[in-house]
């Protein structure tokens, strides 16, 4: 009668369970050490208003903006209303994506559009006054998205700032 010889290879289990444990402490360490801080708009330096016509407004807003994050934060998207001279414009929208950039302190261009509502001719009297003065009073209230990696979160924001043409 022969001897019983096992052939199982016991350490082939092991290297799988080391891999999978390393691959776990890597994990949690990087994103252990992964925090975030929020992102401030410090300022608003400049409003211009690039076209104002009966179907709507488009701005272009000049932000300080303060980023104190070791990675970049995405702007995606924006729920938020404007408001010409106290009356409701409409919707404003992004025209451009913005990423504002790790480390950062500085200015940060944002391209802006409304169209107007429909049964917007509340609006005629502040836009023929706008033509006349050359300024306005604009109102952003809302909501903004922002992202980085996988994460996203959304802040609230209301802002009124006297823009020139």
């Amino acid at each position: 009668m022969k001897p019983f010889r096992c052939f199982l290879n016991t350490s082939r289990p092991f290297r799988k369970n080391k891999f999978r444990l390393l691959l776990v402490l890597f994990t949690a360490a990087t994103l252990g050490s992964c925090s975030y801080s929020d992102v401030e708009v410090k300022d608003v330096r400049r409003v211009k208003i690039d076209k104002l016509d009966g179907k709507g407004i488009t701005f272009t807003a000049t932000l300080w903006i303060e980023n104190p994050n070791n990675y970049p934060i995405k702007v995606t998207s924006t729920d938020a209303d404007l408001y010409l001279s106290g009356k409701h414009a409409g919707s404003a929208k992004l025209l451009n994506r913005v990423t504002v950039p790790r480390d950062f302190r500085g200015e940060v261009e944002v391209d802006v559009r409304t169209d107007f509502d429909e049964g917007s001719l509340a609006l005629l009297p502040v836009i023929i006054s706008a033509g006349l003065k050359r300024k306005v009073n604009l109102r952003v209230e809302g909501n903004v998205k922002a992202k980085s990696f996988l994460i996203g979160r959304r802040f609230p924001f209301d802002y009124t700032h006297e823009a020139k043409f």
